[in-house]
């Protein structure tokens, strides 16, 4: 049957969730010492990239590329919103365990934590998608995260039922806690990635757009610049 060759539904099917399957191992391994988690899931959305397109041939081998390729920026990335992560749910814990039972500054507290809170999840949500697709500052890396996930918030919030969701469901019983270890890693990864790459294109030609105009009105000046001196 047609569906059963290279090119057909099955087995495109079964080789991207055999793919699937290779890359959350691979993240895995690599999350094992937690200091190069960064590097790790940067490459897993590299790989993710590459897959939306269809250029899914050697996982395991591009994941490792870029892996190392990305291990600088990622992982110094990784060493600021981590500590950063811990001091939010420290904060978190102090208040419920502690400053609830105070009033007033306790409010002010709430308030102050909720919108940091808020901005470091928005920012975890693409810094390493940012990272995996753009050469930058490691802070400017994390300053991208929170811009494009707070411009594009409908798609941030649909993205984070999508994450409470999988969560969910990988955590309903044994079964779905194994399927979780050596599937879902990288196939909410995917997700994100298909969302996540519709948003850089958006970007990517807003800004060639700009740059075009810009150009056009250089011109334009040039050529009244060369008028005016004939």
């Amino acid at each position: 049957m047609d569906i059963f060759k290279p090119d057909g539904v099955i087995y495109q099917a079964i080789s991207k969730f055999s793919n699937m399957v290779l890359l959350s191992l691979c993240w895995l391994i690599c999350c094992i010492p937690i200091v190069t988690a960064g590097a790790a899931t940067t490459a897993l959305y590299a790989v993710c990239f590459k897959m939306i397109k269809d250029e899914d041939s050697h996982v395991a081998k591009k994941f490792f590329s870029y892996f190392k390729s990305n291990f600088r920026q990622a992982t110094i990335v990784w060493l600021i919103m981590l500590p950063l992560g811990a001091l939010i749910a420290w904060m978190i814990y102090l208040y419920f365990f502690g400053m609830a039972k105070v009033k007033g500054a306790a409010d002010f507290f709430a308030v102050i934590l909720i919108i940091v809170a808020v901005l470091y999840i928005i920012c975890i949500t693409y810094v390493f998608a940012c990272a995996a697709r753009y050469e930058n500052t490691p802070v400017q890396t994390i300053k991208n995260g929170i811009f494009i996930g707070l411009k594009f918030i409908g798609r941030t919030f649909i993205l984070l039922l999508i994450t409470g969701a999988v969560a969910f469901v990988c955590l309903w019983n044994y079964t779905t806690m194994f399927l979780a270890v050596i599937f879902a890693p990288a196939f909410l990864c995917y997700v994100h990635s298909s969302f996540i790459m519709r948003i850089f294109e958006s970007l990517e030609k807003a800004r060639d757009e700009e740059i075009e105009d810009e150009k056009a009105d250089n011109r334009i000046a040039q050529m009244k610049e060369s008028a005016e001196r004939i």
